[in-house]
């Protein structure tokens, strides 16, 4: 009895079934029928060149919206950027900013670009489907001294138990240039200090790779930094690290004699504002200390200057 009455039911819940996956697969179908591709391959070529003819050095591009990176195919030595949120960006530095849009994007974000002082000089559409503006950065600041740039001048050790080891092997990177990195005695496929790529917030970027040691902290320190006023930048967790590591990590930073300036990073801090004031005048040694409770996979990146407001 009970086998007869389930087999109506049966039919019932696999006719539903059926109808859920037609109902699906005409969904799909209808999907990639209707879903707009975007511009095809051939079409980056010339919108890739008109950036490649202003490009000056300085300049940031920006790719928008975030997923829509094909671009990067004629533009990666130039170190685009895709992030979700361009206004986040760290804008300081670059005197001129170019953004590729795709869907609508370029023109979105030209309200918030204005607001937070960018000129807009040029829009372009040298493709269907593809524009291209170019700003101007009315409130831009002059990198005096680059971090990342200038790891060959630091002095780096790891201090552990009231001693000093010094990680003073330098290791040139494969590729064209001096960058390099400064590898300490032991553990050296990951205690090291070298620039490098990496997913800091969903988005690539070229920082400083500095581990935290097991024990005590790992120290970089910067003979003869000029001062301006302002040091600036970002730091956090790498991506990977911040869903692996068990620990913050705490980064200090130190200018001349003062007092060390702590920035404590949780794991969800992936790419975090670190700023401090400086003396405008002279010369002094600035260092950064990395340490954690618990070392494992806790991978740390950051990415800093000294700058000033730039000339008009």
């Amino acid at each position: 009895m009970g086998a007869e009455t389930d087999r109506p039911r049966s039919r019932i819940v696999g006719g539903l079934a059926l109808v859920l996956a037609a109902g699906s697969g005409l969904y799909g179908t209808g999907f990639w029928l209707t879903h707009d591709p975007g511009p095809p391959a051939e079409a980056f070529g010339p919108a890739a060149e008109v950036i490649r003819r202003g490009h000056q050095a300085g300049d940031l591009i920006v790719l928008a919206p975030f997923f829509a990176t094909r671009a990067r195919e004629h533009l990666g030595d130039l170190r685009p950027v895709s992030p979700r949120d361009p206004l986040n960006e760290d804008l300081g530095p670059h005197p001129r900013v170019w953004v590729l849009g795709l869907f609508g994007a370029a023109e979105k974000l030209r309200p918030g670009f204005l607001q937070v002082g960018l000129q807009l000089e040029e829009s372009l559409t040298p493709s269907p489907g593809i524009v291209v503006d170019r700003y101007r950065n009315l409130r831009s600041e002059e990198v005096v001294y680059d971090f990342t740039a200038r790891l060959a001048d630091a002095r780096v050790f790891h201090e552990k138990d009231g001693a000093r080891v010094p990680c003073n092997k330098w290791e040139l990177a494969a590729g064209p240039g001096e960058r390099g990195k400064w590898v300490c005695p032991y553990d050296s496929e990951w205690f090291y200090v070298g620039p490098e790529w990496h997913f800091m917030d969903y988005e690539q970027r070229y920082c400083l790779w500095a581990h935290p040691p097991s024990q005590g902290r790992l120290l970089i320190e910067y003979p003869r930094v000029p001062l301006t006023g302002r040091l600036t930048g970002r730091a956090g967790h790498t991506l990977n690290g911040s869903v692996r590591a068990k620990a913050p990590i705490d980064f200090d930073v130190t200018i001349g004699e003062a007092l060390p300036q702590r920035f404590t990073l949780p794991l969800e801090e992936l790419w975090r504002p670190v700023g401090l004031i400086t003396p405008t005048t002279g010369t002094t040694t600035v260092s950064f200390a990395v340490s954690t409770s618990n070392a494992g996979i806790n991978h740390f990146c950051f990415d800093l200057d000294v700058r000033r407001e730039a000339s008009p």
